[in-house]
């Protein structure tokens, strides 16, 4: 399977669509301002634009983990930073952008430091340009764009230097920029330009592990979801002999599978309100989120192969004969979150393991499906769990590491509000 049919921009901007209306497009806006303002700098390389390009697009992955979206909207010097804080986490552990993490975490308020990482010249600067963006836009989103000039002298040399501000309307008068924002002909230029972006299987494997763990980190309850299903679906690929590129859909298939959770409420306390979120997941409107997500940003093997898993997955929860002879692919999938699921509320699953074998066994029996897969697992259920959990044990670690490191740098960003405003 070639990686070029994984649209990385793509996939993390139809993701956001479907988070919060207000802030619909909002990263893609950002990006387009970015990448206008940097296509004349010949003395930036095309990588480094391309960087700071996924920077816009993605410099509020940290905003859905707190009911902060009122804060972000406003115009004052007292807007809430705890998105960066959390934006910052994530870049830091999973992105292949990690040396730019301390632009996420400084980009609102970015003459000040409050916290103790370090930031050097250039990386205050690119995140000032980036804050002034994202303040372009958020007020061209609510306002006429002729009161878009006082608004900026109004923070010029206080949040936003005179030659950021020159520069931005130097390239607004060239580009049309606040044009293409208002009619929204800069959605054509931003896809013909994503469309030059390429990215090492390293890279592409990195963005999808930022964006699953910025859905699966907002909580205890969801933080190991995905990447149990992940682990069980090497594990299974490799007891069963898959070849890579079939190893390769099957995983692709299993982190991409609940992308659409991104719809539903991260307010999750106990084990009850996280039952009825996974009963959410299996919802007709949530997989028909995650299909709108995906189509045209993936291979139509792995869209099938996710799409045949909901169906099996659905079988088993009705008791519904499957009408179709599923790929094995998409029993490997469908069972990595069966099991996935189970790990989740049972940590001592190996205790129960003839238990659930007999719920799986009586499962394929009543929806007339073909056991042979199932039985060739059986024999290394034990080892399948064990190699799940030990995989999993250090990123449960890296949840708990984060917690406590967001928890931290919170406390220094309250001490600063109460100080300073």
């Amino acid at each position: 399977m070639k990686e070029s049919i994984i649209n990385i921009p793509g996939i993390i901007s139809h993701t956001f669509r479907h988070i919060e209306p207000r802030l619909n497009s909002h990263g893609e806006r950002v990006a387009y301002i970015l990448m206008q303002m940097f296509k004349d700098k010949s003395e930036i390389s095309p990588v480094e634009k391309q960087n700071i390009f996924m920077l816009g697009l993605l410099h509020d992955i940290g905003a859905y983990k707190e009911a902060e979206i009122d804060a972000m909207l406003s115009f004052d010097q007292n807007d809430s930073m705890a998105h960066t804080v959390f934006g910052y986490l994530l870049f830091q552990t999973f992105s292949p952008l990690k040396e730019y993490a301390n632009i996420i975490l400084y980009h609102h308020h970015c003459n000040a430091q409050y916290y103790s990482v370090p930031i050097n010249d250039y990386h205050r600067s690119l995140a000032r340009i980036l804050y002034l963006a994202d303040r372009i836009d958020i007020f061209c989103q609510f306002n006429d764009s002729r009161h878009l000039q006082p608004f900026l002298q109004g923070y010029q040399n206080s949040v936003f230097t005179e030659e950021d501000i020159q520069w931005f309307q130097r390239t607004d008068t060239k580009y049309h920029i606040l044009d293409g924002l208002h009619t929204g002909s800069y959605y054509e230029e931003l896809a013909e330009y994503m469309q030059t972006l390429t990215f090492t299987e390293e890279q592409i494997h990195d963005y999808l592990l930022l964006l699953i763990f910025a859905i699966d980190f907002r909580n205890e309850y969801s933080a190991l979801h995905t990447s149990y299903a992940v682990q069980v679906s090497r594990n299974l690929s490799k007891v069963l002999a898959f070849d890579a590129a079939s190893c390769k859909i099957a995983e692709i298939s299993a982190l991409l599978h609940n992308i659409g959770k991104i719809s539903l409420s991260s307010c999750i306390q106990n084990m009850e309100d996280y039952d009825s979120y996974l009963k959410d997941i299996y919802k007709n409107s949530t997989q028909k989120i995650t299909k709108n997500i995906l189509k045209g940003n993936v291979d139509e093997q792995i869209l099938q192969t996710i799409e045949q898993s909901f169906l099996i997955l659905d079988s088993w929860t009705t008791n519904k004969p499957i009408p179709f002879s599923p790929e094995p692919l998409s029993e490997v999938v469908a069972l990595s979150y069966l099991f996935s699921n189970t790990l989740t509320t049972d940590s001592d699953i190996g205790a129960h393991h003839q238990s659930l074998l007999a719920f799986l066994w009586d499962k394929y029996r009543i929806c007339s499906m073909d056991n042979k897969l199932l039985a060739s697992l059986e024999p290394h259920y034990d080892e399948i769990i064990k190699e799940t959990q030990i995989s999993c044990a250090s990123l449960s670690d890296t949840y708990k590491q984060m917690v406590n490191e967001y928890r931290s740098l919170n406390l220094i960003l309250v001490h600063y509000n109460h100080k300073y405003h």
